[in-house]
């Protein structure tokens, strides 16, 4: 059996079927910082996941042998890896959703846009409709929201987690796990 299960951004942040779900593998996968946070919970053995269309046809193979848990940061359809295999998700907690907790800002009024190794168009005209919450890296351009006031949400739940308000102007994105978010 195959499960895709999220392990949150947070230390602390696995549900109690996810806990279980790891604990019963056989095998389980994730990058180093999702068996990081499911370490306690691992009594099986761990693999260091390649990413590629291969090695998830792959993975998907050995799991009618075995019990397979493949580790997916946050939550594994929210800009997770739940859509690459053909298993059981298990949800967990996403950046998303911490960054709207710190906010103070409801799901519902904003738009969320996976910026990941992608440049989205016409972000600013999403502003007239919602919030935008933007899952970016360091190649995301955040000048493009000029004078607008922004909040850099960089590295949640790491020791070196910095959130600023400022300027997009006057702002740079310097962490692959950033969060950008714009008022409406």
């Amino acid at each position: 059996m195959l499960y895709v299960v999220g392990v949150g951004v947070c230390k602390g942040h696995l549900t109690r079927k996810a806990i279980e779900l790891i604990k019963n593998a056989d095998v389980v996968y994730g990058s180093k910082r999702a068996l990081k946070l499911a370490e306690d919970y691992i009594v099986c053995e761990k693999r260091v996941m390649k990413y590629s269309d291969d090695e998830y046809r792959r993975i998907e193979k050995e799991s009618k042998d075995k019990n397979v848990v493949i580790l997916s940061t946050g939550d594994p359809m929210v800009s997770g890896l739940g859509t690459k295999f053909n298993g059981s998700i298990e949800p967990g907690i996403s950046s998303v959703q911490v960054a709207l907790v710190k906010l103070g800002v409801d799901l519902c009024d904003v738009v969320v846009v996976d910026a990941h190794a992608k440049k989205p168009e016409n972000l600013n005209e999403l502003l007239r409709f919602r919030h935008l919450l933007i899952l970016a890296d360091r190649k995301f351009d955040i000048s493009i929201f000029g004078d607008r006031g922004v909040y850099l949400m960089e590295n949640l739940c790491m020791e070196n987690e910095k959130v600023v308000c400022d300027k997009a102007v006057g702002l740079e994105v310097r962490s692959d796990y950033t969060i950008v978010f714009v008022r409406r």
